[in-house]
């Protein structure tokens, strides 16, 4: 049964990396919800916390996050979505994809 004020989220550490902020606590930003922390995560998941008072959430909801670290995104993507207004403009090439060593 869901636990009001909590929310799971299919992001986790191979998505957002555990690196942690300098200068805030949590593992990014949710963006629009200032009142939404990124509490912990695991491989797959990330878990959020909020007052309930103050955020509502359902499942199947989407929210956009500002991870705290990016260089996961290009190292496990082909391609990466280009956005304006809310709306995917553009698919851009990563050519460095995996290429960390």
């Amino acid at each position: 049964m869901p636990l009001p004020g909590r929310a799971t989220i299919d992001a986790g550490t191979k998505t957002l990396t555990s690196d942690k902020a300098h200068h805030r606590e949590g593992f990014g930003i949710v963006v629009g919800q200032p009142d939404i922390a990124i509490t912990g995560l695991n491989e797959e998941h990330g878990f959020l916390q909020f007052d309930p008072a103050k955020v509502q959430l359902r499942v199947g909801d989407r929210i956009e996050i500002i991870p705290n670290h990016s260089c996961v995104i290009p190292n496990l993507n082909n391609t990466i979505t280009g956005v304006r207004a809310g709306k995917p403009v553009e698919a851009i090439a990563v050519d460095a994809r995996g290429c960390n060593y």
